[in-house]
């Protein structure tokens, strides 16, 4: 194979760099870094996540509202497929597993009908869904252009109890002060960096 749907030289650095804003996605949801994600779209970018339908700061004040009762979120992204239609635009399929703790009394919408969680407990989602992505290059970057939300499948467990993390670990934060965040301060690496 080669040209727009091979595997060049150039072919290959636009996967990785497609792959790369896929994966700055996760890490944006993941840690709630909601002044990160308008840079991951296209200023006309259009997302569909079923309960969401719109622009991307509509986007990104639902996600703040989701999110509030969310004290965990990891996105776990595999089977990345590119397909490039034309040198500058690709559709890209990716596979989510998604695991998210809510807070007592913030999962309510989530329980069975007639079975409502108790108010003094933690909930778990855990879910299997895929990004259907629209990307494209412009002013060569490749951000996205639409992003449809697809669910697969679904679980939701009321926990008896939250178990604690382990003694001596660090604990993942959803905000700017997560380890991963200070290391990239100690490290000078920026917003503004990541490009180059």
């Amino acid at each position: 194979m080669h040209g727009r749907t091979g595997f060049t030289g150039d072919r290959v650095a636009d996967r990785l760099a497609i792959e790369d804003l896929e994966h700055r996605w996760c890490r944006a949801i993941d840690r709630l870094d909601l002044a990160s994600m308008p840079s991951l779209f296209h200023p006309d970018a259009y997302d569909d996540h079923g309960a969401y339908r719109g622009d991307i700061p509509g986007l990104i004040d639902w996600l703040r509202q989701r999110h509030a009762g969310i004290c965990f979120c990891m996105h776990q992204m595999t089977n990345i497929l590119i397909e490039f239609s034309d040198e500058d635009n690709a559709l890209v399929e990716a596979c989510l597993a998604v695991v998210q703790r809510f807070v007592p009394g913030a999962a309510t919408a989530l329980a069975p009908a007639g079975a409502p969680f108790r108010a003094d407990r933690h909930v778990d989602l855990v879910s299997r869904a895929r990004y259907v992505d629209r990307v494209q290059r412009r002013d060569g970057e490749w951000k996205i252009l639409r992003r449809i939300f697809i669910q697969e499948w679904r679980q939701v467990t009321q926990l008896d109890h939250a178990p604690a993390i382990a003694p001596g670990a660090f604990s993942g934060r959803r905000d700017l002060e997560d380890f991963v965040f200070s290391e990239r301060r100690a490290m000078g690496i920026d917003r503004h960096k990541e490009a180059a």
